[in-house]
């Protein structure tokens, strides 16, 4: 595993804000409820793949999170929580993903490339800058699911100099490393 030096502190930038909004209409069954309006959770971003519960909000129909959402797993309200499973759909869902790289020529235009080359858009973008020679790259990227998602991680990771590549969600990262790097 490679070691990076000790980073000056310097405020992370903020996750790309996607501005337009997919809903979710009928790509989700809510078991054992009839038809109530559902909507994607913004702390988890949950894509067709993940495994997924509802949350049965008081004003807003119910809230569809993945079920290791740090929200989920603190509830006091359990009896809330209803069985969620995906339809089919055709709709592309938002997910945040931070790579950590050596900074070097051509590495955005080589993950651009990539991702453009698997048919999948980036709908946000930013980026930070370390004095140790790193830079922290954060994409929103629109996927069709779980699938495409991790083909592309996979893929980001074995892009020249990447050090690891993380979804993130609810505030926390899942991270995979690149020993190779």
């Amino acid at each position: 595993a490679v070691q990076l030096a000790a980073r000056q502190e310097q405020p992370e930038p903020l996750l790309p804000q996607v501005t337009r909004t997919r809903k979710l209409v009928s790509a989700v069954r809510v078991l054992g409820v009839g038809n109530l309006l559902t909507n994607l959770a913004e702390c988890c971003h949950p894509v067709p793949g993940d495994s997924i519960i509802g949350y049965v909000t008081r004003s807003r129909g119910v809230t569809i999170h993945r079920e290791d959402c740090l929200n989920v797993l603190r509830e006091d309200e359990r009896e809330r929580l209803v069985p969620a499973e995906w339809g089919e759909t055709d709709s592309v869902y938002p997910v945040n993903v931070q790579v950590e790289a050596w900074d070097r020529v051509g590495l955005i235009r080589d993950i651009t490339t990539m991702v453009a080359d698997e048919k999948i858009n980036i709908a946000g973008v930013s980026l930070a800058h370390h004095d140790d020679n790193t830079i922290s790259l954060y994409f929103t990227l629109e996927t069709g699911g779980l699938a495409q998602l991790s083909r592309i991680l996979v893929k980001m990771e074995g892009i020249r100099g990447v050090l690891s590549v993380n979804r993130v969600s609810d505030g926390a990262t899942v991270k995979t490393s690149n020993p190779s790097s």
